[in-house]
């Protein structure tokens, strides 16, 4: 299934040229060719981020043998975050899927396939206890989540719809300082790619 941004008329900020279907990103506006481009370049470099993050730790593991510094600590915490963001975005995004991949925002209700869809936070990511909390984070569109910053208004209300007073008790939950421990964010993985596992079943039905 191939994605459509949604297209105004306007003129390229990078070409310029004369009007066209052009889409808007933020305040500047692109032909469909260099959004495409600019999206592929995005996701690249934050592929490589991920993959610097990771081999960061393995050569600090390996540099002395035995060595447990507090570099390498935090190299392999980074590593482990950035491997929770990612299965934990999938598995959201997959449970809000039918079983042909269609997934709907959960602020506007608007229908794609999953992989084009985003994991938008009810509450920030900084705030720890409920960055992999999946009451907190849900699937949304793009507009929704990063034109709207969240839409979070009617995030608040759907949140409500399902339970009375969820909005508030996150808000709660999240006022509590925490730091996961290495051991706690190890274990929290495995679970997430357990769930993960199961979640991706529903999907085979149609290979």
């Amino acid at each position: 299934m191939g994605y459509l941004p949604q297209t105004k008329w306007g003129i390229c900020s990078i070409f310029g040229g004369s009007e066209q279907n052009v889409v808007k990103v933020k305040k500047d506006l692109f032909c469909v060719q260099c959004h495409n481009i600019n999206k592929a370049t995005e996701q690249a470099d934050k592929a490589k981020k991920r993959t610097a993050a990771r081999n960061t730790g393995f050569k600090l593991r390996n540099e002395i043998p035995g060595r447990a510094t507090e570099e390498y600590g935090m190299a392999e915490r980074q590593m482990l975050m950035h491997d929770l963001d990612y299965t934990h975005s999938r598995l959201v995004r997959m449970m809000a899927a039918n079983v042909f991949g269609i997934a709907s925002c959960f602020t506007c209700g608007f229908n794609s396939h999953w992989t084009m869809m985003q994991l938008s936070h009810f509450i920030k990511r900084q705030n720890t206890l409920t960055r992999w909390d999946s009451r907190a984070n849900r699937c949304c569109c793009k507009n929704c989540n990063e034109n709207l910053d969240g839409n979070l208004k009617v995030f608040a209300e759907k949140l409500n719809q399902e339970q009375p007073g969820l909005a508030d008790q996150l808000n709660e939950i999240a006022r509590e300082p925490y730091k996961w421990g290495r051991d706690e964010l190890k274990q929290l993985l495995l679970d997430l790619r357990a769930r993960l596992r199961i979640v991706e079943q529903k999907f085979k039905v149609n290979l």
